[in-house]
């Protein structure tokens, strides 16, 4: 057994599961940071591609070449260089707000895919450090540009002593990797069914505004025939008089 072995298996795809869906498959090795750079809108719409025949596998700078790898022996297939037109494969980082220069626009929190940003309108924003995937959506919409992307040190280097201890780690490290990615794809489902709820919610408010108003002209459209109805009796019972 040989390292990349390892990495391979910690990007949960050396032991395919059975029953489970080849999307679900290639998601679970993407590294769920829903950047876009794979010029899909988020991880599981690349991976439906990728089942498809529609994408190929070396399109994900987040998930480097190790992922590129990981979804090459998974397929069954020769295994591809990062194409390099979708960027380049960075060490881990997350967004820093400088609360001197933010205006609490809130543009970032709308644009971040995960909700790692907290605040709300003319009130700076600050960033859940433990969720943010460093995917760099927060950056374009910033008017005033104050937001740095950090790169966080791995928490801790594997240092070799012997197979074992090698190896223990490394699966210990590869477990973390995978719990974060599981952690950010449920906050990513998450916000899009809050999202799509929302934009229910607007919705059947704005259906009942117009039901409720239909119902208005209609009542009116009834009281205005209804005195004018009146109004007809009144000139009709002047004029016999006059007649008389």
């Amino acid at each position: 057994m040989n390292e990349n072995f390892l990495i391979l298996t910690g990007m949960g795809y050396t032991s395919k599961a059975k029953g489970s869906p080849l999307v679900d498959q290639i998601d679970a090795i993407l590294p769920q940071t829903q950047c876009n750079q794979c010029d899909f809108q988020g991880c599981r719409p690349y991976a439906e591609a990728i089942a498809n025949g529609d994408a190929e596998i070396n399109q994900c700078p987040p998930g480097g070449q190790e992922g590129a790898d990981a979804l090459a022996e998974l397929l069954g297939v020769e295994t591809l260089l990062l194409n390099e037109e979708h960027g380049e494969t960075k060490p881990k980082r997350i967004a820093l707000v400088d609360e001197k220069v933010c205006i609490g626009c809130t543009l970032c929190i709308k644009a971040c895919p995960v909700d790692a940003f907290v605040g709300s309108s003319k009130v700076m924003t600050q960033v859940i450090a433990e969720e943010c995937t460093g995917c760099d959506l927060c950056l374009p919409v910033c008017p005033v540009d104050c937001i740095d992307m950090v790169e966080v040190k791995p928490a801790k280097e594997i240092l070799f002593i012997n197979y074992l201890q090698f190896y223990e780690e490394l699966y210990e490290k590869q477990t973390h990797e995978k719990k974060q990615r599981t952690i950010a794809k449920r906050r990513f489902e998450f916000r899009e069914m809050r999202i799509e709820r929302n934009k229910q919610e607007r919705t059947d408010l704005l259906e009942a505004r117009v039901i409720a108003l239909k119902e208005k002209m209609a009542k009116d459209k009834t009281q205005k025939e209804k005195i004018e109805a009146a109004m007809n009796r009144v000139n009709t019972s002047k004029a016999d008089d006059e007649v008389k």
